[in-house]
């Protein structure tokens, strides 16, 4: 159950490669299925047909165009345990489920699942793919119910709505394997006009009658293969109120057009402007984009670069972040302890316990992490290596390939004599003489040189080629946290004489200025 939100998200967001499939029940059916359980508040419905999903290719295109390791996993790890999800639910001899979302959803946390129970579909078997996230799992008719905690007592007090336009929105859907429905509540047009009778601005300053009459609800389809297709239809009250909100939104777009910070996050924005002007047909507003004419693979390959320009500068960002919130951990171990704390520590016998980095759990809000750790024992032994999965994220570059749950560190400490980590000491404040601001305390790594986070194992000093294994996470350059707690980035082409004297503790030469690195 737990890749199944992670499912649909993905599938909104990008490329639902679809496999052929037995034509599933028409609209009026698919409405009936739901109708029971929306209420007055209900705002989306979505429809995903398992049958139909085709894992490995989705995966692969939608890695191009979100974040996925905000997810904490690697898009092969999303692609697995998807595959995974999709295989156990079609074994259970169901094929179609649908996510109810109410404005109840903000308290209650999760939408409302609800699966049809095709004929020799497993109940049984179902309850055990949701039992993990929603432990409400029960059969009302012909459908199966699944929920969190609080579902249990929306569905007691649930007095269901009628909603007329669901039929109708799942024929403008037609008979696509993924299917959005944006259904505004009828009072959340009578709240709009009169607390906003005027949009905002960036909307054009026009009455906000414009969306309430233009916007009655919405249909997202997705289809393919072999060719896909995204097909947006929002009805409007008439056809002169689809031909307002059509030109709001182009108006919009025009607005963005002159923005320089629009413009440099899409490649050519007068092409994504055609592409993305809509058509009023009668009292509609529709979309589309097709692999077949090649309108969706442009918008992508307009989209896609910057977008990942973008994503790039997001976590080298996030990434700077985490290297500060080490070296303020360091800081306040040396409070406590007097010294930073050696590469790792070690038994009475000498042998190598823990690294760095667990010592540093209790001031990363981690304690409870802390206390799971035998500090007695060495990093792989049978006790502490069943918390090797339990890596805090701040201890992963976000660009890594690895995810957290691989337990695998790409910042490290070097290790070497005249380093802040020695192998034979823990070092003091004072004894960095050549100033804690010109002094590197740790450093960012590529994925070939990351470490199992829990083993006491420093990135050897090479003087020779001190840069050796440093960056690789970003182009141009790595992020490294100095003992002042700053933290800087550093060109890749940084001379080996000056990254010497930064990752040196006492050498007690001057360092250059960084016009000369």
């Amino acid at each position: 159950m737990c890749r199944i939100m992670p499912v649909t998200f993905l599938l909104l967001l990008g490329n639902p490669y679809l496999l052929a499939a037995d034509r599933a029940p028409g609209a009026a059916a698919r409405a009936k299925q739901v109708a029971s359980f929306l209420d007055e508040h209900t705002f989306a419905v979505v429809r995903v047909d398992f049958a139909r999903m085709q894992v490995k290719p989705l995966v692969d295109k939608v890695a191009r165009l979100i974040p996925i390791a905000k997810l904490a996993e690697t898009p092969e790890e999303v692609q697995r345990d998807l595959q995974r999800t999709r295989e156990a639910f079609l074994r259970t001899g169901a094929r179609t489920l649908y996510f109810v979302y109410t404005l109840a959803d903000v308290a209650r946390g999760a939408p409302l699942f609800i699966v049809p129970l095709a004929e020799g579909a497993k109940a049984d078997q179902l309850h055990a793919i949701f039992e993990k996230e929603a432990p409400l799992c029960e059969r009302r008719g012909d459908v199966l119910v699944a929920g969190n905690r609080w579902a249990n007592q929306w569905l007691r007090e649930l007095e269901p709505t009628p909603r007329p336009e669901l039929v109708e929105a799942f024929k403008a859907a037609g008979d696509a394997a993924i299917q959005v429905l944006l259904l505004p509540p009828p009072y959340s047009r009578r709240v709009i006009e009169e607390l906003m009778p005027t949009l905002p601005a960036p909307l054009g300053g026009r009455p906000s009658t414009i969306l309430t009459e233009g916007v009655l609800w919405g249909a997202l389809s997705v289809d393919g293969p072999p060719r896909m297709s995204v097909r947006l239809v929002i009805q409007s009250r008439d056809a002169q109120a689809a031909t307002a909100l059509r030109t709001m939104w182009l108006d919009f777009l025009r607005r963005l057009s002159v923005q320089e910070k629009a413009r440099g996050m899409v490649r050519d924005f007068d092409t994504a402007f055609r592409l993305l002007t809509p058509q009023v047909e009668g009292s509609r507003v529709v979309l589309t984009l097709s692999e077949e004419d090649g309108s969706l693979n442009a918008l992508l390959e307009m989209i896609g670069p910057p977008l990942e320009a973008a994503r790039a500068r997001t976590h080298r960002t996030q990434s700077m972040s985490n290297l500060k919130r080490l070296a303020l951990a360091m800081h306040f171990y040396h409070d406590r302890h007097k010294t930073f704390p050696p590469v790792g520590s070690t038994g009475p016998d000498g042998k190598p316990l823990l690294s760095w980095r667990v010592h540093l759990l209790p001031h990363l809000d981690q304690r409870e992490l802390y206390e799971q750790f035998h500090l007695d024992e060495p990093w792989d032994s049978p006790h502490n290596r069943e918390l090797i999965d339990k890596m805090p994220a701040v201890f992963r570059c976000p660009a890594s390939k690895f995810s957290a749950k691989q337990g695998l560190s790409t910042y490290r400490v070097v290790s070497g004599k005249g380093t802040v980590f020695p192998p034979d000491q823990a070092v003091r404040l004072r004894d960095i003489a050549d100033g804690t601001s010109n002094t590197i305390m740790i450093v960012e790594v590529d994925d070939d040189r990351a470490v199992i986070w829990t083993k006491p194992e420093g990135l050897p000093y090479d003087p020779d080629n001190p840069g050796r294994g440093l960056g690789g996470q970003f182009h141009g350059g790595f992020n490294a946290a100095f003992c002042d707690g700053s933290v800087r980035f550093l060109p890749q082409t940084i001379k080996p004489a000056i990254l010497r004297l930064l990752l040196i503790r006492n050498d007690r030469t001057p360092v250059p200025p960084p016009s000369e690195w």
